[in-house]
């Protein structure tokens, strides 16, 4: 077992990892509050110290902890845990740029502490089976990630907090041709409509192009109906997850080689919990000693660095 704290009481934390960190047979012992004088009094809390981020970090018992700040305070919270002996699981993105990635992995580098970035897509099994389907050789993605406007005053909607689809959600469009094709990708492009009134993008199209030719068309949105797929083409066939990035229970997905509609098959996936198989695997890690691994963070990251250089043009 493993004792977590956590920095933060983010809806994300509440709802998902808070349950996946308990099933994943872990326990939480102390929360960091913005305003430690003002204890919540949510009964998902109890039996858990709350105080400041700054004595969760301080604390000797907690071994691991879990950021789920806005954006912009992920680097700098995770260099103070680091600091602080303990593993980190943030939540992406783990960097705004490529400039704080470098500083966050210098500082890794010279630590004897597992950090971990928080794609949950990555230890869900329809992933997995869509990386190892028999559809020949992967050619071409399509993918988009939608929701609906959000409250003005929700983080996702601040510039200066990392706000934005592309931060948000893109991330995801981007480790979908990670997953596939390896790497990041070396030609970037995008087109950006803004919300002028909150100086982010509202709708981000683009095409990413890997060295060997392989291409990933994306649409993400913070303005349109809830909508999510992702769609990989190949020399032999095709493969489509339904609900690739958060599905509610079970969900499907369908591929086929020279079938098309009703004559695909179809893959039914029973309902898991992909966060509490990330937590699963983050501490299997940690306690194995493992060193961490920045690849797909870097990937990610130098992509949505060039992708917001379109969005400020």
């Amino acid at each position: 077992m493993m004792k977590f704290g956590i920095l933060g009481d983010a809806k994300i934390s509440r709802e998902k990892l808070i349950p996946a960190i308990t099933s994943a047979g872990h326990e939480i012992t102390h929360i960091g509050r913005r305003d430690p004088s003002s204890p919540s009094d949510n009964p998902l809390y109890d039996g858990m110290r709350q105080s400041s981020y700054e004595d969760v970090l301080a604390d000797p018992g907690v071994e691991a902890v879990y950021i789920p700040l806005p954006n912009h305070l992920h680097v700098p919270w995770t260099i103070r845990a680091i600091e602080a002996g303990k593993h980190v699981l943030c939540e992406k993105p783990i960097a705004l740029n490529e400039a704080e990635l470098d500083q966050l992995e210098a500082v890794a580098s010279a630590s004897n502490v597992y950090i971990y970035e928080g794609f949950m897509i990555r230890h869900h099994p329809q992933w997995t089976w869509i990386t190892e389907i028999d559809i020949g050789t992967p050619q071409a993605i399509q993918t988009h990630f939608c929701y609906p406007p959000r409250p003005a005053q929700d983080v996702r909607n601040v510039a200066e907090y990392g706000g934005g689809p592309i931060y948000d959600i893109g991330c995801y469009a981007i480790m979908a041709g990670v997953l596939m094709f390896g790497g990041a990708p070396e030609h970037i492009s995008c087109h950006v409509e803004m919300d002028d009134d909150r100086n982010i993008e509202k709708l981000a199209s683009g095409m990413l192009i890997w060295p060997h030719g392989q291409h990933l068309t994306f649409t993400v949105s913070s303005s349109s109906g809830l909508s999510q797929m992702v769609h990989v083409i190949g020399t032999d066939g095709w493969a489509r997850l339904n609900i690739p990035f958060n599905p509610n229970g079970a969900t499907t997905a369908q591929w086929g080689q020279n079938t098309l509609g009703d004559d695909a098959e179809r893959i039914t996936f029973p309902a898991c919990d992909q966060y509490a198989l990330m937590v699963a695997d983050f501490v299997a890690h940690a306690k194995a000693g493992a060193a961490p691994d920045f690849t797909h963070s870097r990937a990610t990251t130098k992509t949505i660095d060039t992708l917001l250089s379109a969005r400020e043009r």
